[in-house]
């Protein structure tokens, strides 16, 4: 009886085994599938991006031209708003959208609306690369914004994820904030660290032409 049981004990936790395996199984095909899907989308908006950029002059299609977005770039971005909405993509997607959204806004010169789309950005951001980009470009957005103590909090934010390739420019962006927030010291902290850890780096001399002529 003993060993009849062990064996339908054995038999059953194999079968939970196998379903589980058939469950992994099955939400792994979704969540594939999801993935392409939003991938296509993500694809289709871009080349309505591009169809509406044709139809810019050209001094309108560069970055850093004071453009109304929404009006220019309907098209595009009722799509990314749909897409970030309807919240059925997967978080990669989703933060690519919002990403994109967010450097549309920020290329020309609509500063609010650009740091909202990043914070919602933000939200889906995953991978430490993904966050400390999001509050790179966050911290750009509301230094552009004159938003100077936010703009540090994004930086430093950022600088919290340890992510050396943007370790420079979340520093860099540290120093100028600090300044524009008439803090010398911190500003000089923030450049001393970069001095150290980046030694001869552009960034790091960039910050210390900004503290020395600060003083």
């Amino acid at each position: 009886m003993e060993k009849w049981f062990d064996r339908r004990r054995v038999a059953a936790l194999a079968v939970l085994v196998v379903l589980a395996g058939v469950g992994v199984f099955f939400a792994q095909q979704v969540a594939d599938k999801k993935e392409q899907e939003g991938k296509a989308a993500l694809y289709k908006i871009q080349k309505t991006f591009e169809e509406e950029e044709k139809g810019l002059p050209d001094s309108e299609k560069e970055p850093g031209s004071a453009i109304d977005v929404d009006a220019r770039f309907s098209k595009t971005v009722s799509e990314l708003n749909g897409l970030l909405s309807a919240k059925t993509a997967s978080a990669r997607v989703l933060y690519d959208a919002a990403m994109k959204l967010g450097t549309l806004y920020l290329d020309h010169l609509q500063y609010e609306k650009a740091v909202s789309a990043i914070k919602s950005g933000a939200d889906f951001a995953k991978s430490d690369f993904q966050k400390a980009s999001a509050r790179f470009l966050l911290g750009v957005a509301q230094e552009q914004n004159r938003k100077f103590t936010e703009a540090l909090d994004a930086y430093q934010s950022g600088l919290a994820c340890k992510v050396d390739g943007l370790k420079g420019e979340l520093l860099l962006g540290a120093v100028r904030v600090s300044l524009k927030l008439n803090d010398k010291a911190k500003a000089a902290k923030f450049s001393e660290q970069l001095g150290k850890d980046m030694k001869g780096s552009k960034a790091a001399e960039a910050a210390e032409a900004l503290v020395k002529e600060a003083k």
